[in-house]
């Protein structure tokens, strides 16, 4: 279980600390990366969130979810680095592809989606990879980001739409 693994990374195990690791560090990349738009950034802020979570682990109270903790500290400091550096990324900067998807249908498929998730608002495109790519349930979301349950079901609605469009399903 989770909490067993959280409660050996409190305690300083090495393994339980890169197992969590592991298996958090693509959606907190992928989050980082959704807000500050360049790999090297998100890489960056990444790396400096999961040293706060390894500073942080004897505090945290299980009071939520491990992965929300996490993913509230990747926000934070993805949205602090913006405000910080006051940055606007290109829509050309990301194209987030899983290297193991091999398929060219598929492969077009994801392209085209995460250039419509790119050219959403910030705060649509970090609740959508929230989400889908987290897949956080509202209420989580809702933690992570400060906004209330209501509004962020306002944005994911708005954000679907704005993605249904710029898909344009209708025609294909």
């Amino acid at each position: 279980m989770e909490s067993e693994i959280i409660k050996k990374a409190a305690s300083g195990d090495a393994g339980a600390l890169t197992f969590l690791i592991d298996k958090y560090k693509d959606v907190a990349y992928n989050l980082a990366l959704s807000i500050v738009r360049n790999k090297e950034d998100a890489k960056d802020i990444t790396q400096d969130s999961f040293l706060k979570v390894l500073e942080k682990i004897g505090s945290f109270r299980n009071d939520a979810k491990f992965s929300t903790w996490l993913y509230k500290i990747v926000y934070n400091r993805s949205i602090g680095f913006v405000k910080a550096e006051n940055r606007a990324g290109s829509l050309d900067d990301v194209l987030l592809v899983d290297d193991r998807n091999n398929y060219e249908d598929q492969e077009e498929k994801t392209r085209e989606l995460y250039r419509a998730i790119n050219v959403l608002d910030d705060t649509g495109r970090h609740v959508i990879m929230l989400f889908y790519l987290a897949e956080k349930p509202i209420k989580e979301i809702a933690r992570i980001t400060g906004f209330s349950m209501a509004n962020v079901k306002v944005i994911l609605h708005r954000a679907r739409k704005k993605l249904y469009e710029k898909m344009d399903y209708e025609n294909k």
